[in-house]
């Protein structure tokens, strides 16, 4: 007698089950049961493994990892456009192994590799890290589109090139930065620097990895003299020391043409005062101040900066209100001494200008005999050069930085940092 399930002989619904398993080779999703069947409420048999969509993405990668005697350039792109259909709807990780077999084919096709490139961190790693060759314009695109992680990621690559270091640079991530700064062998460019010059300004842990860099140029080191600390402003004058007798020289014809003309070009005029050899402290009525009335002046300078004192300065030193306001406020005393230098002060007296000043012993900053050592460190022409530095605000570059840092009244672009 036959066994009857619902009516129906068990071995019809035996026959039943197994012809679907034959008919099928689907597997169950991870993670899911079968279904029952409704008729016969018995589970079908399934065999288990991968999905057929899994199958489908690693045949389809096996294809495109083929080397160019298998494939043509045309199947294999065809094939990467399947891929890109289905890629992003798998799980990560076989996401994570197509993206470390594509790495290893340096011919594998862009849009594919720019997929990979711009997916979560951990699946990009395996397209940034394990490439030895990616085309400048996906790092570039994989840099502006991805997250902070792939910018690290890239930032950190082999062979990293001065354009992508820009586009890396650009979002102003104090971590990536610091990890471009840590790569010699990458040439930054020349705005990439005054970005980080500016930042420097407000992230004190990037000051010293950037007075490292051989990119950084006198005008560089001496805006950033304001805001770094005693040891780090001490390299900058020893770096950045300079004479400008050979310019001096090339120019000297030009003083008397340019100086006793009635109308003389206000350019060139500027200039050759940028680079004049020696300066002659002038009062209010063009008379020369002798060294008694500037010892005077910078004694009371020293003690008591006022409004008319400030002036006094500026005046004698040839410099803007601004600067001589800001030399005379700075805590630490450095621009001071370069300021005396630049004066022609003697240095018995130079020094003097500190006897009777409260000044630790446990620090540098004000201290007499560190100040004396910053003024015998440097020729008075090299002093001089430094005041006009920090004078120049008609200089492209240095109005730039200045705009970067929010001194300027003129808005030319909007900046922000992170």
């Amino acid at each position: 007698m036959k066994s009857l399930v619902n009516g129906v002989p068990v071995t019809t619904v035996l026959k039943k089950t197994r012809n679907d398993a034959d008919m099928s080779d689907f597997d169950t999703v991870e993670g899911t049961s079968p279904v029952p069947d409704a008729e016969t409420m018995l589970t079908p048999i399934t065999r288990i493994g991968v999905t057929p969509r899994a199958q489908m993405v690693r045949k389809l990668a096996d294809i495109v990892v083929l080397p160019n005697g298998r494939i043509s350039s045309n199947e294999r792109a065809l094939v990467a456009d399947i891929l890109l259909q289905v890629i992003d709807k798998v799980e990560p990780d076989l996401r994570i192994e197509v993206a470390s077999r594509i790495a290893r084919v340096s011919e594998s096709p862009p849009a594919l590799v720019r997929m990979l490139l711009l997916d979560e961190p951990k699946v990009a790693r395996q397209i940034i890290e394990g490439a030895e060759t990616l085309a400048e314009a996906l790092l570039i695109e994989a840099a502006r589109e991805g997250t902070m992680a792939h910018r690290m990621m890239i930032a950190k690559r082999n062979g990293l090139t001065t354009a992508v270091a820009d586009v890396v640079l650009s979002f102003h991530e104090i971590d990536v930065c610091l990890a471009v700064l840590k790569r010699q062998d990458c040439l930054l460019s020349p705005n990439a620097i005054n970005q980080l010059v500016a930042h420097s300004a407000t992230r004190v842990d990037l000051q010293l990895p950037l007075l490292r860099r051989a990119e950084l140029e006198p005008a560089h080191g001496f805006m950033m003299f304001w805001w770094v600390q005693p040891e780090q402003r001490k390299r900058i004058l020893i770096r950045f020391s300079l004479d400008r007798g050979i310019i001096q020289d090339a120019l000297a014809d030009l003083y008397p043409k340019v100086f006793r003309t009635e109308k003389p070009d206000p350019f060139v005029k500027d200039i050759l005062l940028l680079c004049e050899r020696r300066h002659r402290a002038r009062g209010a009525n063009g008379e020369q101040v002798s060294m008694s009335a500037i010892l005077r002046t910078m004694g009371a300078a020293r003690k008591y900066p006022a409004q008319e004192i400030i002036e006094a300065v500026a005046l004698i030193a040839g410099i803007s209100r601004e600067l001589s306001a800001r030399i005379l406020r700075d805590p630490g005393g450095e621009p001071f001494a370069i300021l005396c230098k630049s004066l022609g002060m003697p240095r018995d007296q130079f020094y003097s200008l500190f006897v009777g000043e409260n000044a630790s012993e446990d620090t540098q900053e004000g201290h007499p005999d560190y100040l004396l050592t910053i003024f015998d460190t440097m020729a008075r022409d090299f002093s001089r050069a430094i005041l006009r530095y920090w004078d120049w605000d008609s200089n492209p570059r240095i109005a730039y930085i200045t705009h970067l840092l929010g001194l300027s009244d003129d808005i030319a672009e909007e900046t922000s940092f992170a």
